[in-house]
Protein backbone atom coordinates (compact mmCIF):
# COMPACT_ATOMS: atom_id res chain seq x y z
CA UNK A 1 0.00 0.00 0.00
CA UNK A 2 3.00 2.27 0.99
CA UNK A 3 4.80 1.66 -2.42
CA UNK A 4 1.02 2.83 -3.73
CA UNK A 5 0.79 5.84 -2.45
CA UNK A 6 4.12 6.87 -3.13
CA UNK A 7 3.75 6.52 -6.58
CA UNK A 8 0.49 7.90 -7.23
CA UNK A 9 2.14 11.15 -4.96
CA UNK A 10 4.59 11.38 -7.66
CA UNK A 11 2.59 10.94 -10.59
CA UNK A 12 2.28 14.71 -11.13
CA UNK A 13 5.88 14.80 -11.21
CA UNK A 14 5.67 11.97 -14.01
CA UNK A 15 2.97 13.15 -16.19
CA UNK A 16 3.89 16.43 -16.65
CA UNK A 17 7.51 15.22 -17.74
CA UNK A 18 5.97 12.34 -20.00
CA UNK A 19 6.45 14.54 -23.38
CA UNK A 20 10.35 14.31 -22.64
CA UNK A 21 10.64 10.64 -22.47
CA UNK A 22 10.84 7.67 -24.54
CA UNK A 23 8.04 7.83 -26.96
CA UNK A 24 5.99 4.76 -26.37
CA UNK A 25 3.30 5.93 -29.28
CA UNK A 26 3.53 1.75 -30.75
CA UNK A 27 3.55 0.35 -27.17
CA UNK A 28 0.58 -1.51 -25.80
CA UNK A 29 1.21 -2.88 -21.96
CA UNK A 30 -0.70 -5.97 -20.75
CA UNK A 31 -0.37 -6.58 -17.23
CA UNK A 32 0.59 -10.78 -17.10
CA UNK A 33 1.64 -13.19 -19.67
CA UNK A 34 -1.71 -14.55 -21.27
CA UNK A 35 -2.78 -11.27 -22.26
CA UNK A 36 0.50 -10.36 -23.23
CA UNK A 37 0.85 -13.41 -25.70
CA UNK A 38 -2.32 -13.52 -27.00
CA UNK A 39 -1.87 -9.28 -27.70
CA UNK A 40 1.40 -10.01 -29.69
CA UNK A 41 -0.02 -12.38 -31.38
CA UNK A 42 -2.64 -10.21 -33.07
CA UNK A 43 -0.69 -6.91 -32.61
CA UNK A 44 2.38 -9.01 -34.95
CA UNK A 45 4.77 -5.90 -36.55
CA UNK A 46 2.71 -3.13 -35.39
CA UNK A 47 2.76 -2.50 -32.07
CA UNK A 48 5.57 -3.86 -29.36
CA UNK A 49 3.56 -5.40 -26.36
CA UNK A 50 5.07 -5.20 -23.18
CA UNK A 51 4.48 -7.51 -20.13
CA UNK A 52 4.18 -5.93 -16.88
CA UNK A 53 4.91 -8.68 -14.25
CA UNK A 54 8.24 -9.70 -14.42
CA UNK A 55 8.99 -13.20 -14.56
CA UNK A 56 8.75 -15.23 -12.08
CA UNK A 57 6.68 -12.73 -9.95
CA UNK A 58 2.81 -13.19 -9.54
CA UNK A 59 0.25 -10.85 -10.87
CA UNK A 60 -1.38 -10.56 -7.55
CA UNK A 61 2.21 -9.21 -5.79
CA UNK A 62 2.63 -6.56 -8.67
CA UNK A 63 2.87 -3.06 -8.79
CA UNK A 64 3.78 -0.92 -11.48
CA UNK A 65 7.15 1.19 -10.90
CA UNK A 66 6.73 4.90 -11.74
CA UNK A 67 9.18 4.56 -14.87
CA UNK A 68 6.25 2.06 -15.90
CA UNK A 69 3.95 4.24 -15.05
CA UNK A 70 5.12 6.89 -17.14
CA UNK A 71 5.70 4.88 -19.92
CA UNK A 72 1.88 3.96 -20.02
CA UNK A 73 0.91 8.11 -20.27
CA UNK A 74 2.22 7.77 -23.52
CA UNK A 75 1.14 4.79 -24.66
CA UNK A 76 -2.34 4.03 -26.21
CA UNK A 77 -3.46 1.28 -24.17
CA UNK A 78 -3.06 -0.54 -21.23
CA UNK A 79 -4.70 -4.19 -21.33
CA UNK A 80 -5.87 -5.20 -18.04
CA UNK A 81 -7.61 -8.70 -16.34
CA UNK A 82 -10.18 -6.98 -14.16
CA UNK A 83 -11.67 -9.21 -11.58
CA UNK A 84 -9.92 -7.80 -8.79
CA UNK A 85 -6.19 -9.13 -10.23
CA UNK A 86 -4.61 -6.27 -11.03
CA UNK A 87 -5.89 -4.07 -8.15
CA UNK A 88 -3.34 -1.32 -9.03
CA UNK A 89 -4.75 -0.11 -11.82
CA UNK A 90 -7.75 1.16 -9.51
CA UNK A 91 -5.65 3.94 -8.13
CA UNK A 92 -4.53 5.21 -11.98
CA UNK A 93 -5.25 8.74 -12.49
CA UNK A 94 -8.16 9.79 -15.35
CA UNK A 95 -5.60 9.94 -18.32
CA UNK A 96 -4.78 6.38 -18.05
CA UNK A 97 -8.00 4.60 -17.10
CA UNK A 98 -8.90 5.54 -20.09
CA UNK A 99 -6.51 4.29 -21.79
CA UNK A 100 -7.60 0.91 -19.63
CA UNK A 101 -9.06 -1.91 -21.70
CA UNK A 102 -9.98 -4.65 -19.65
CA UNK A 103 -10.34 -8.18 -21.97
CA UNK A 104 -12.66 -10.31 -19.64
CA UNK A 105 -15.88 -8.56 -20.20
CA UNK A 106 -18.88 -10.61 -21.64
CA UNK A 107 -17.20 -13.56 -19.46
CA UNK A 108 -19.32 -14.90 -16.95
CA UNK A 109 -17.46 -14.65 -13.83
CA UNK A 110 -17.51 -17.61 -10.92
CA UNK A 111 -17.29 -17.15 -7.20
CA UNK A 112 -15.78 -19.39 -4.68
CA UNK A 113 -15.79 -18.65 -0.97
CA UNK A 114 -17.55 -15.19 -2.45
CA UNK A 115 -14.57 -14.13 -3.72
CA UNK A 116 -14.38 -13.43 -7.52
CA UNK A 117 -12.37 -15.99 -9.63
CA UNK A 118 -9.94 -14.14 -11.72
CA UNK A 119 -8.29 -17.27 -13.51
CA UNK A 120 -10.61 -17.17 -16.22
CA UNK A 121 -8.28 -17.70 -19.29
CA UNK A 122 -7.71 -20.99 -18.03
CA UNK A 123 -10.37 -22.02 -19.65
CA UNK A 124 -9.68 -22.16 -23.69
CA UNK A 125 -13.22 -20.63 -24.08
CA UNK A 126 -13.09 -17.83 -22.00
CA UNK A 127 -9.34 -17.02 -24.11
CA UNK A 128 -10.86 -16.94 -26.82
CA UNK A 129 -13.35 -14.25 -25.48
CA UNK A 130 -10.18 -12.50 -24.66
CA UNK A 131 -8.84 -12.79 -27.65
CA UNK A 132 -11.75 -11.24 -29.46
CA UNK A 133 -11.61 -8.58 -27.30
CA UNK A 134 -8.08 -8.01 -27.54
CA UNK A 135 -8.50 -7.93 -30.96
CA UNK A 136 -11.04 -5.20 -30.94
CA UNK A 137 -9.59 -2.84 -28.84
CA UNK A 138 -6.05 -3.01 -31.48
CA UNK A 139 -8.58 -2.07 -34.35
CA UNK A 140 -10.02 0.42 -32.18
CA UNK A 141 -6.62 2.50 -31.61
CA UNK A 142 -5.38 1.53 -35.02
CA UNK A 143 -8.27 1.25 -37.55
CA UNK A 144 -6.49 1.56 -40.44
CA UNK A 145 -4.47 -1.76 -39.71
CA UNK A 146 -8.16 -3.05 -39.04
CA UNK A 147 -7.88 -6.46 -41.90
CA UNK A 148 -4.01 -7.21 -40.66
CA UNK A 149 -5.41 -7.58 -36.70
CA UNK A 150 -8.68 -9.25 -38.14
CA UNK A 151 -6.39 -11.39 -40.13
CA UNK A 152 -3.68 -12.32 -37.09
CA UNK A 153 -6.56 -13.26 -35.12
CA UNK A 154 -8.34 -15.38 -37.25
CA UNK A 155 -5.45 -17.37 -37.28
CA UNK A 156 -4.61 -17.16 -33.57
CA UNK A 157 -8.29 -17.99 -32.96
CA UNK A 158 -8.13 -20.79 -35.11
CA UNK A 159 -4.85 -22.73 -33.14
CA UNK A 160 -7.56 -21.71 -29.93
CA UNK A 161 -10.35 -23.65 -31.33
CA UNK A 162 -8.33 -26.51 -32.32
CA UNK A 163 -7.11 -26.40 -28.07
CA UNK A 164 -10.47 -26.36 -27.12
CA UNK A 165 -11.87 -29.22 -29.34
CA UNK A 166 -8.83 -31.21 -27.93
CA UNK A 167 -9.65 -30.08 -24.06
CA UNK A 168 -13.43 -31.10 -24.70
CA UNK A 169 -12.91 -34.50 -26.43
CA UNK A 170 -10.10 -35.95 -24.05
CA UNK A 171 -11.57 -34.88 -20.42
CA UNK A 172 -14.51 -36.25 -21.49
CA UNK A 173 -13.17 -39.72 -21.93
CA UNK A 174 -10.62 -39.93 -18.58
CA UNK A 175 -11.74 -42.12 -16.24
CA UNK A 176 -11.14 -39.86 -13.15
CA UNK A 177 -13.22 -36.64 -12.83
CA UNK A 178 -11.62 -35.23 -9.96
CA UNK A 179 -8.72 -32.93 -10.27
CA UNK A 180 -6.98 -32.04 -6.74
CA UNK A 181 -5.18 -28.50 -6.45
CA UNK A 182 -3.19 -26.51 -4.12
CA UNK A 183 -4.51 -23.28 -5.44
CA UNK A 184 -8.07 -22.77 -6.90
CA UNK A 185 -7.63 -21.68 -10.18
CA UNK A 186 -8.98 -23.91 -12.04
CA UNK A 187 -12.82 -23.57 -12.22
CA UNK A 188 -13.37 -22.29 -14.84
CA UNK A 189 -11.51 -25.18 -16.65
CA UNK A 190 -13.21 -27.76 -14.91
CA UNK A 191 -16.23 -26.39 -15.01
CA UNK A 192 -16.26 -26.43 -19.41
CA UNK A 193 -14.65 -29.39 -19.55
CA UNK A 194 -16.39 -32.15 -17.52
CA UNK A 195 -14.29 -32.12 -13.92
CA UNK A 196 -14.74 -30.98 -10.38
CA UNK A 197 -11.94 -29.09 -8.75
CA UNK A 198 -11.17 -29.79 -5.05
CA UNK A 199 -8.60 -27.63 -3.69
CA UNK A 200 -6.05 -27.19 -0.78
CA UNK A 201 -6.29 -23.07 -0.42
CA UNK A 202 -8.51 -20.85 -1.87
CA UNK A 203 -8.11 -18.12 -4.34
CA UNK A 204 -4.97 -16.77 -2.21
CA UNK A 205 -2.39 -19.25 -3.21
CA UNK A 206 -0.22 -19.18 -0.11
CA UNK A 207 -2.80 -20.10 1.89
CA UNK A 208 -2.31 -22.70 4.66
CA UNK A 209 -5.49 -24.68 5.23
CA UNK A 210 -6.39 -25.84 8.75
CA UNK A 211 -5.72 -29.24 10.16
CA UNK A 212 -9.40 -30.24 10.02
CA UNK A 213 -9.26 -29.37 6.17
CA UNK A 214 -5.94 -31.46 5.32
CA UNK A 215 -7.74 -34.38 7.36
CA UNK A 216 -11.31 -33.88 4.63
CA UNK A 217 -8.61 -33.43 1.97
CA UNK A 218 -6.79 -36.67 2.43
CA UNK A 219 -9.92 -38.84 2.86
CA UNK A 220 -11.43 -37.33 -0.39
CA UNK A 221 -8.25 -38.30 -2.17
CA UNK A 222 -8.74 -41.79 -0.89
CA UNK A 223 -12.22 -41.90 -1.71
CA UNK A 224 -11.91 -40.29 -5.16
CA UNK A 225 -9.65 -42.39 -5.87
CA UNK A 226 -7.05 -39.73 -6.87
CA UNK A 227 -4.00 -40.30 -8.26
CA UNK A 228 -2.15 -36.71 -8.33
CA UNK A 229 -1.78 -33.55 -6.36
CA UNK A 230 -0.99 -30.80 -8.64
CA UNK A 231 0.92 -27.65 -7.13
CA UNK A 232 2.17 -24.30 -8.75
CA UNK A 233 6.21 -23.92 -9.88
CA UNK A 234 5.88 -20.38 -8.09
CA UNK A 235 3.80 -21.47 -4.95
CA UNK A 236 6.01 -23.76 -1.99
CA UNK A 237 4.56 -27.80 -2.51
CA UNK A 238 5.13 -28.37 0.88
CA UNK A 239 1.31 -28.67 2.01
CA UNK A 240 0.10 -30.18 -1.85
CA UNK A 241 3.32 -33.03 -0.67
CA UNK A 242 2.56 -33.64 2.80
CA UNK A 243 -1.21 -33.95 1.84
CA UNK A 244 0.23 -36.14 -1.02
CA UNK A 245 2.63 -38.58 1.39
CA UNK A 246 -0.48 -38.95 3.69
CA UNK A 247 -2.52 -40.22 0.94
CA UNK A 248 -0.05 -42.17 -0.54
CA UNK A 249 -0.21 -40.57 -4.38
CA UNK A 250 1.58 -38.71 -6.39
CA UNK A 251 2.52 -35.07 -7.29
CA UNK A 252 3.01 -32.59 -10.14
CA UNK A 253 2.80 -29.05 -11.16
CA UNK A 254 0.58 -27.32 -13.47
CA UNK A 255 0.82 -24.05 -15.35
CA UNK A 256 -1.65 -20.88 -13.52
CA UNK A 257 0.17 -18.74 -16.79
CA UNK A 258 0.14 -16.62 -14.54
CA UNK A 259 4.04 -16.13 -14.71
CA UNK A 260 6.70 -17.76 -16.64
CA UNK A 261 10.00 -18.48 -15.83
CA UNK A 262 12.62 -16.38 -17.91
CA UNK A 263 13.84 -17.83 -21.13
CA UNK A 264 11.20 -20.40 -21.33
CA UNK A 265 10.11 -20.43 -24.81
CA UNK A 266 6.35 -21.04 -24.95
CA UNK A 267 3.22 -19.23 -25.02
CA UNK A 268 -0.54 -19.84 -24.26
CA UNK A 269 -1.08 -23.17 -26.43
CA UNK A 270 1.32 -24.74 -25.89
CA UNK A 271 1.47 -24.46 -22.07
CA UNK A 272 -2.29 -25.26 -21.85
CA UNK A 273 -1.35 -28.49 -24.41
CA UNK A 274 1.28 -29.45 -21.15
CA UNK A 275 -1.07 -29.13 -18.63
CA UNK A 276 -4.03 -30.97 -20.66
CA UNK A 277 -1.71 -33.74 -21.44
CA UNK A 278 -0.84 -34.17 -16.97
CA UNK A 279 -4.01 -33.75 -16.13
CA UNK A 280 -5.59 -36.69 -19.02
CA UNK A 281 -2.74 -38.83 -17.57
CA UNK A 282 -3.69 -38.02 -14.07
CA UNK A 283 -7.38 -38.86 -14.64
CA UNK A 284 -6.51 -42.11 -16.46
CA UNK A 285 -4.24 -43.48 -13.81
CA UNK A 286 -5.83 -46.43 -12.24
CA UNK A 287 -2.59 -47.52 -10.48
CA UNK A 288 -4.11 -47.14 -7.00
Amino acid sequence: MKKSLILLSSLPIILSSCSKGEDNSRVIYATFFPIYDMARKIAGDKYEVKCLTPYGQEPHDYEPTAKEIAGMVSSPALLLNGIGLDKWSESLPDELKKKSHIVTQGIAIKEIDGVKDPHVWLSVKNAMTELLNIKNTLVEIDPENKNYYEANYEEERNRFAELDEKYTSELQQVKNKYLVVSHAAFGYLTSDYGLEQIYIAGLEPDAAPTAKKMEELIEKVKEYHVSTIFYEETVSPQIAKKIAQEAEVKTDTLFTLESIEEGEDADYVSLMEVNLAKIVKACNDDSL
